[in-house]
């Protein structure tokens, strides 16, 4: 459906490599989903993004942005869960990468180009170093709900998971991961999520596929 399409352009591109932008200092955590919401729209507005021609350097783009509000550290770390902490910090770091590249090409490689959707930031919750942010985009008749999870860190906030519609991006990935290592280790997810890469890549496989399946 297109609207999630659009959410998971927000979920990669204001929150899909843990740099963060020199102007955070003082933000709230509803400033940083309104900065990158704001630098996305700008992205999205731009005809490149359905240009064929110039399609992957927009998509790269995308993901520079995205790396400024997104700690996509966090985000593997959560959707591997306790697994995580036996991992050694090579593999770690193999596995966020990998991660990225199947985030980036699950979402971001057929986006829509933006067409005027309103979000509406209703409201913050803090607690401690972890926040949420409640927002609305108005798409046509309907209206999407859509929760960003945020976490300081360095004294900056970072998204670490959306949660669009009641769904998870974290707790998605993590109930397939959580089968793959139930019945392997650290390495055999990593081959998985770089196969599903490879095919996506060629065109062999469903999208909406899990990475168990074959496309």
């Amino acid at each position: 459906m297109r609207y999630k399409k659009i959410v998971a352009s927000l979920v990669l591109a204001c929150a899909c490599l843990l740099g963060a932008s020199p102007a955070t200092a003082g933000q709230t955590p509803m400033d940083r989903v309104k900065e990158g919401a704001d630098k996305l729209i700008k992205l999205l507005s731009d005809p490149a993004v359905t240009d064929p021609v110039k399609h992957d350097a927009a998509i790269q783009e995308l993901r520079a942005t995205a790396e400024q509000y997104i700690d996509f550290r966090l985000v593997t770390m959560y959707a591997v869960g306790k697994p995580w902490l036996d991992m050694a910090p090579q593999l770690q770091n193999d596995l966020v990468e990998s991660f990225v590249q199947l985030l980036q090409r699950t979402y971001l490689k057929r986006i829509p180009a933006y067409e005027g959707q309103a979000v509406n930031y209703v409201k913050q919750e803090v607690q401690g170093n972890k926040a949420r942010v409640l927002t609305e985009i108005d798409d046509k008749d309907k209206k999407i709900i859509v929760e960003f999870r945020l976490r300081l860190v360095q004294d900056t906030w970072m998204i670490y998971d959306v949660v669009a519609e009641g769904v998870s991006l974290v707790a998605n990935y993590r109930s397939q991961f959580s089968q793959i290592l139930a019945d392997g280790d650290g390495q055999k997810l990593l081959e998985l999520i770089k196969n599903r890469v490879k095919q996506l890549d060629e065109g062999k496989s469903d999208d909406n596929a899990t990475l168990g399946q074959q496309g």
